[in-house]
């Protein structure tokens, strides 16, 4: 007979660390594995489209993606850039230039990049008034409050082995606001894509397993950034479709007439799923 015994090292839970006000020792968040998504056999699936759509975290639904703006977070819970620029920072996760995940980013060029110091000129004047310009280092820190927008990418198919229409969701961008100061003003220069995150591999469903997101009607039970993703727990429009110029809608479209064809997209694909059942 062989007897097994499990030594305290793996007996041993893993906690999140516990903050002054925590009246109790926290650990079901790190007990968290990512969910499968389950293999997709090539032959199961006949029909698939690319979607490029938006998130806008100043939309009500959306702002649990935003707050709390605190780079320390609360009671170990922070906003989903800080989520991802602590694991970043780390080097946990993979990083690309581009949305087809084929243009790899160093995490490391990437954190030098954003926390860059500036250069000023500062006048330092002496006893007769005469002024002496020195040039100043200010240290740049990573912030997350210009960032308004996420960009996601993502699959939508027919899966005959599971006799419905499925979602992958393929890879996700913070977009950041970009302002310049022109004589004494500060002006928007333009929204820029930092870097893709690839939502498919373990590394990132890993991360987003264990990472919680804000959730008002219960602070016991907060869900996971996996559980805000695959539940749609959150807003968005349609930017793009796959298509032979391979262009998104603002490059054709403005205004009004964009959001209209963001949601005539939406609607053909509603329309073309509901088609695809057989009864």
């Amino acid at each position: 007979m062989v007897v097994l015994f499990a030594t305290p090292q793996e007996a041993k839970a893993q906690y999140l660390e516990q903050q002054p006000g925590d009246y109790y020792q926290r650990s079901m968040t790190w007990e968290h594995k990512p969910q499968d998504p389950g293999f997709v056999r090539e032959a199961d699936v006949y029909w698939c489209r690319m979607l490029w759509r938006i998130i806008d975290v100043r939309e009500k639904e959306n702002q649990y993606f935003y707050f709390p703006t605190d780079s320390n977070g609360v009671r170990g819970r922070k906003n989903f850039a800080y989520m991802l620029w602590d694991a970043i920072k780390a080097g946990e996760i993979e990083l690309f230039e581009d949305d087809e995940m084929k243009i790899p980013l160093d995490c490391l060029k990437v954190v030098e990049r954003a926390t860059r110091s500036d250069t000023v000129q500062m006048a330092v004047y002496d006893d007769y008034g005469e002024a002496d310009y020195t040039t100043v280092f200010v240290p740049h820190e990573f912030s997350s409050e210009d960032i308004y927008q996420y960009a996601i990418k993502e699959a939508v198919y027919f899966d005959r082995a599971r006799s419905g229409v499925q979602v992958r969701k393929i890879g996700i961008a913070p977009m950041e606001d970009k302002y310049k100061v022109i004589d004494g003003e500060t002006e928007y220069m333009g929204t820029v894509t930092l870097f893709w995150v690839p939502m498919l591999s373990w590394e990132v469903r890993t991360l987003f397993a264990k990472k919680e997101a804000y959730c008002r009607e219960n602070l016991i039970h907060l869900p996971t950034w996996e559980y805000a993703f695959r539940s749609f727990m959150y807003s968005s429009f349609i930017t793009r479709i796959d298509n032979v110029h391979n262009r998104a809608i603002h490059e054709y479209l403005t205004g009004e007439d964009a959001l209209l064809e963001s949601q005539r997209i939406e609607e053909e694909l509603l329309n073309i799923c509901s088609d695809m059942w057989e009864y």
